[in-house]
């Protein structure tokens, strides 16, 4: 599968959670916390620091 994706499945995994939360950053009112939940972070600042290294953003400058 890497090879034909050139990705393994934990940066996949990364890149689908960074591409989701973007959608949920920006069409929902759902807080960062919430979202950070969502996607089974067990506290918001670990979720923020996994946003800005996936997207050089915060997720709160993001949304």
């Amino acid at each position: 599968m890497q090879k034909v994706l050139k990705a393994s499945a934990t940066q996949l995994i990364q890149q689908r959670i960074s591409t989701e939360s973007k959608r949920l950053l920006s069409n929902t009112n759902l807080s960062i916390k919430e979202i950070a939940f969502e996607f089974g972070f067990a506290d918001h600042a670990y979720f923020s620091n996994f946003f800005k290294s996936q997207t050089r953003m915060s997720s709160s400058a993001f949304r």
